[in-house]
């Protein structure tokens, strides 16, 4: 009698990847996206920043950037089903306690951001200005995990963290050491875009946390945009008022000077998820890097700033990179 033949052992399909190999391709890609984010963020600073300089108004360009955005997004809500239930999910955690209330006007900081932005740099160069705004993000990145205002939860400050965020510092005295002259007309956007960097370390806090209660990206940016907006909105109103803004269009503007809205709906997008895999002070050093690379590129390519990127510029980019090499070793990401 023959030996009987074993049924054939079906094909089970491919072995799914375990919770540690998916955490490490949600890094990995959030990773790869903050470095984009950080581009991007460069590349919208030379776009406002045109604008800035053609209109002769930094409100009036940053109103611009925000309200764009802000109609784009809106289409999308008005469209996308899943968007408008994220929205609705965020103002029932409100309600309930789940969210705070200034867990959902972090968008306020972005308002500042751009306005900053739009006013910095036709006067400072998108490479001094982006280093400053790193000196920003990566000190106030330490409070902001410290204290878990981010979705990962409390991250005890190392003293590699203070050390890395102390280099910062210095990287932009390096940039700014060539270009004072006591008037204080390249000082006061060095600062502005300190206070600006800040800012936005505490705005990638908390929409993290919003985009957990979301799960959309697309309805933590919306919410964002309308804020910044609206804070624009008042301030443009209130130099309106005082005769200091003349709104007009000019008919000199390159045609991708227009598109800052676009990046910085990338940009919040992309951070509000980031920033749940890698922790407020990863996710700040990741787009740090694509920042600098990219500023330093754009005002190279621009005959107007290339003057501006000497040895101090450059050694102040580099001891800036230097210090979010540093504070990587000690950043913990986020298991959310």
């Amino acid at each position: 009698m023959p030996d009987a033949v074993p049924d054939a052992v079906p094909d089970a399909g491919p072995t799914p990847a375990t919770p540690h190999e998916t955490h490490r391709e949600h890094h990995l890609l959030a990773l790869l996206g903050s470095l984009l984010a950080g581009v991007l963020g460069s590349v919208q600073g030379r776009m406002n920043g045109e604008l800035s300089r053609r209109t002769g108004e930094p409100v009036e360009a940053a109103v611009w950037s925000f309200g764009s955005g802000l109609l784009v997004l809106t289409v999308v809500v008005l469209t996308v089903p899943a968007v408008r239930a994220g929205l609705g999910a965020v103002v029932a955690a409100v309600r309930s306690g789940r969210l705070r209330w200034w867990q959902g006007i972090g968008g306020l900081a972005g308002g500042l951001y751009v306005a900053v932005q739009s006013y910095a740099v036709p006067l400072v160069g998108v490479a001094l200005f982006t280093v400053a705004v790193v000196a920003g993000q990566v000190g106030n990145a330490l409070v902001v995990d410290r204290f878990g205002i981010g979705p990962g939860g409390p991250t005890p400050v190392a003293p590699g963290r203070v050390a890395a965020a102390g280099l910062a510092v210095v990287g932009v005295a390096l940039s700014v050491s060539g270009r004072l002259d006591g008037s204080g007309l390249v000082l006061l956007p060095v600062l502005l875009a300190l206070a600006a960097g800040a800012g936005a370390a505490a705005q990638a806090g908390v929409n993290g946390r919003v985009n957990h209660v979301s799960r959309h990206v697309l309805s933590t940016t919306w919410l964002n945009f309308t804020m910044g907006t609206a804070m624009l909105g008042v301030v443009a109103a209130g130099r309106w008022a005082a005769g200091g803004l003349h709104p007009s269009v000019p008919h000199d503007v390159p045609w991708w000077a227009w598109l800052g809205g676009l990046c910085g709906i990338a940009f919040i997008g992309t951070a509000a998820w980031a920033v749940r895999h890698l922790g407020v002070l990863l996710f700040s050093l990741a787009v740090v890097t694509g920042q600098l690379t990219a500023a330093v590129v754009l005002d190279l390519l621009d005959p107007a700033t290339r003057p501006d990127v000497g040895v101090p510029v450059l050694a102040g980019v580099g001891v800036t990179l230097v210090a979010a090499v540093l504070a990587a070793r000690y950043a913990r990401p986020s298991r959310a």
